[in-house]
């Protein structure tokens, strides 16, 4: 998926916000904002917003002095989901199909992405919501009958918040098939992303191998991975994408993979045919 000009007013909007988290220098934000005015200067018709997100981040942790503004927000996020995983746990265990709800618990999850809302919305009621009602592209069926079937699963990560949700859809999808699973994660801090130290916090770990991209890249950038996360997505059977970025860096790639995310833009939503606040299961073949 490549850049639109309404990406462009995105991420200035995304680095406003971040430098005022980063620092409290007025001189310092100004630079920064001048700086990544000039980042624009460099986009092609070619430029994918995980490309262009990964520079703009590096240089507000660069020019900021600051590795990571969100480190307390990742914290807080997970800290939030964890707190009602309970009630999460039992509705998926006392449903008639236990893989769905965790997969639709997984999407909702998918809305603690600090790269488009300001702060975390009323996540207990989107998940009712998503709960009671369809899916807005259903591919679930076919979801089922890839996991069934397959040897190796990869499920690449999104978001702190999102990844506890994360970590009960991977347990449904183990016990429907416990094979190997692998969970790439982010190659440092961008956003509120997953990194290595994150996955392990939540205990994904027990559940799969960790794999991290290599860069900090909010999304799965195959041209600038690292061998490891490139060599699981093409050989593992099946790769279930979370997220609008990972969407973005990954909607044309070179196999077959289901999407699993929330669409939360008006540039997502026409590149899914999907409406904005719509929960998708998207599988797409080689190639989009």
């Amino acid at each position: 998926m490549k850049m639109t000009l309404p990406c462009i007013a995105c991420f200035m909007r995304q680095a406003v916000e971040t430098v005022q988290r980063a620092t409290d220098d007025p001189h310092v934000r100004l630079e920064v904002i001048k700086e990544v005015c000039r980042l624009v200067d460099t986009v092609t018709e070619e430029t994918t917003p995980p490309d262009f997100a990964e520079q703009l981040y590096a240089t507000v942790y660069r020019m900021t002095g600051n590795p990571d503004p969100f480190v307390e927000v990742k914290r807080e996020a997970n800290a939030l989901v964890m707190a009602i995983e309970p009630r999460l746990r039992e509705a998926v265990e006392q449903s008639r199909d236990p893989l769905l709800v965790a997969v639709k618990l997984s999407i909702v999850g998918n809305s603690m992405d600090l790269g488009v809302v300001h702060e975390y919305g009323d996540v207990k009621g989107l998940a009712h919501r998503v709960l009671s009602t369809g899916l807005a592209m259903d591919d679930y069926g076919t979801f089922v009958e890839r996991l069934r079937s397959a040897r190796h699963v990869a499920v690449v990560g999104d978001n702190n918040g999102e990844i506890v949700f994360d970590r009960l859809l991977l347990e449904q999808m183990k016990r429907m098939n416990n094979c190997r699973y692998t969970y790439i994660v982010r190659g440092g801090p961008v956003i509120n992303d997953v990194t290595r130290e994150d996955a392990l916090a939540v205990g994904i770990d027990r559940l799969a191998d960790i794999v991290d991209t290599g860069v900090a890249a909010p999304g799965l950038v195959l041209s600038t991975c690292s061998d490891a996360a490139r060599r699981v997505f093409y050989e593992a059977d099946m790769v279930v994408s979370k997220g609008q970025g990972n969407y973005e860096s990954l909607s044309d790639a070179s196999r077959e993979m289901f999407f699993l995310l929330l669409v939360k833009c008006d540039v997502v939503a026409k590149d899914l045919g999907a409406p904005v606040g719509g929960a998708v299961v998207l599988r797409r073949d080689a190639g989009g």
